[in-house]
């Protein structure tokens, strides 16, 4: 049995219906048991007459029941907002406001009622008649949303990604075909379900039948628990970034030999170290390591290379793939020239797979999106080049960053402190080790008269209350003024220098 994405149906199978479909944090799901469970929820949702194509919103860490709830949703033609728990309950708000969902599938004991026209928790449902369902999606396109992603906004507001029928087809089209994976994997799942490299386990698994294996933070934190799970249900394709992989390499235990069901490794999110693919190959030489890349934007992913010795040999860079089929990749400079390592340029990625644009945001949409010969673009602000036919990427020129895989926007990090009263001005920078970054710093300018102490304590709160846990930065320093460049621009390496320099405790 599987769950076909792209029509929204149960399909039988030559597999097994008592074949494990999800194993969560709340228990593990045969095939037949899912379809049941995500046909009683669809009758729950549907019964509730939301306006056709409306949002819902789906809340909860690694729980069987989680996937259920978004699964329903496609079967009944909702688009589905991935929220773990991780994203604080502020930024929940700003989304519902943002997208006027009406209902919330929630679960955990949160109350949410007061907000939203309709909780679903614990299998009931709890209406709020003060608070008025939208007549519908101002801007339904005709190809129905599967889901909406929401990343990180320069401005301060959560961007939400619209990825629809046809684009997850297309995505889920190359990795039938080009990913060699089958309906007896086991995919190992960690990232949360807000974060869309997790796409890359739900829907391949769901679409081709095979089983996805949910892992908990408390357990991905745990070495010795996360690989035991790993052994004890089979998982045979680990998904992650890199960053999370290498620190498993710390792991004696972590190798080929002990964990012999592992046959692929599939990377993005973030750039793959050499290092990093030279030692898995060595750990694991039966398997592959496959490097892909791609944003949010464009349904997780646009190009894969099968990283090998030979090829780890061949290029000084690492590469990040060749375009997936039926899409284009283009290294765009402003002169024209050809793209190069010392002169890179934009890319721009161009196919059936690349998003309808942003949720309610024309003005962003006409600079990001673009349509060349019929097929939807997007301007990803990434830099790259291409070599014998393979993509290279050279990072970004503005102030989105990469931090352990999760897209950040500086900017976003920046405004959220400015809303703390007492903070004059404040900037978030990077610290990178090389291209990658290391941690993240809040420097502020208080107001006058602003005590320091309180009002460190005072942003440290707002941004757990406003932000998730991996845009919060690892340190504040309040500077009592920001030094400016040539070009009157706030000089960001001098504030790095002024922070590495600062006396310690």
């Amino acid at each position: 049995m599987r769950f076909n994405i792209v029509s929204g149906r149960f399909e039988e199978t030559d597999g097994s219906p008592e074949r494990a479909a999800v194993i969560g944090s709340d228990g593990a799901l045969t095939w037949s048991a899912f379809k049941t469970r995500c046909e009683a929820l669809a009758a729950m949702i549907s019964a509730l007459d939301l306006p056709a194509g409306h949002p819902v919103m789906v809340r909860g860490h690694k729980e069987a029941e989680m996937v259920c709830a978004m699964t329903a949703c496609m079967m009944l033609g909702h688009p589905y907002i991935p929220l773990d728990v991780v994203v604080p309950m502020d930024r929940v708000m700003r989304i519902r406001a943002i997208t006027g969902a009406a209902l919330i599938i929630d679960q955990t004991d949160e109350r949410f009622v007061d907000h939203v026209p309709f909780v679903l928790q614990n299998g009931k449902v709890r209406r709020n008649p003060e608070v008025l369902i939208e007549a519908g999606v101002p801007d339904r396109p005709a190809d129905p949303i599967r889901y909406i992603i929401f990343t990180s906004g320069s401005t301060g507001e959560p961007k939400g990604v619209r990825i629809t029928r046809e684009a997850a087809g297309a995505f889920l089209e190359w990795m039938v075909n080009d990913f060699g994976f089958t309906p007896d994997d086991v995919f190992i799942n960690q990232a949360p379900f807000s974060f869309d490299l997790s796409v890359y386990e739900l829907f391949t698994s769901l679409h081709s039948g095979a089983t996805l294996l949910l892992n908990d933070a408390g357990t991905a934190k745990d070495s010795r628990r996360f690989l035991d799970r790993v052994n004890e249900y089979g998982g045979s394709v680990w998904v992650s970034t890199p960053t999370f992989a290498y620190l498993y390499l710390t792991e004696p235990s972590f190798t080929g030999g002990e964990l012999p069901t592992i046959h692929s490794f599939l990377f993005c999110g973030e750039a793959l170290p050499k290092m990093t693919a030279q030692r898995l190959l060595d750990r694991f030489p039966a398997a592959r390591v496959l490097n892909t890349y791609g944003p949010t934007e464009a349904t997780v992913a646009t190009s894969l290379i099968d990283v090998t010795l030979d090829m780890l040999a061949k290029y000084a860079d690492m590469p990040v793939g060749r375009p997936k089929r039926d899409s284009i990749i283009r290294t765009r400079t402003d002169d024209g020239s050809v793209a190069t390592k010392e002169a890179p340029g934009e890319i721009e990625i161009i196919g059936s797979h690349v998003s309808i644009g942003y949720l309610n945001n024309d003005e962003l949409n006409a600079e990001k999106f673009f349509v060349d010969e019929g097929q939807r673009g997007f301007r990803t602000g990434d830099y790259g080049w291409f070599q014998d036919g393979i993509l290279f990427f050279n990072g970004r020129r503005d102030e989105q960053v990469k931090l352990n895989g999760f897209r950040i926007e500086l900017g976003d990090i920046g405004a959220q402190m400015l809303l703390v009263p007492g903070v004059a001005d404040a900037i978030a920078v990077p610290l990178k080790s090389g291209d990658v970054v290391k941690r993240i710093v809040g420097f502020i300018r208080p107001a006058p008269g602003a005590e320091a102490t309180a009002l460190r304590g005072h942003v440290a709160t707002h941004l757990e209350r406003s932000l998730p846990a991996y845009m919060i930065p690892a340190d504040l320093m309040f500077v009592d003024a920001f030094p400016v460049n040539s070009s009157h621009k706030t000089d960001r390496m001098a504030l790095i220098d002024l922070y590495i320099k600062r006396p310690r405790a």
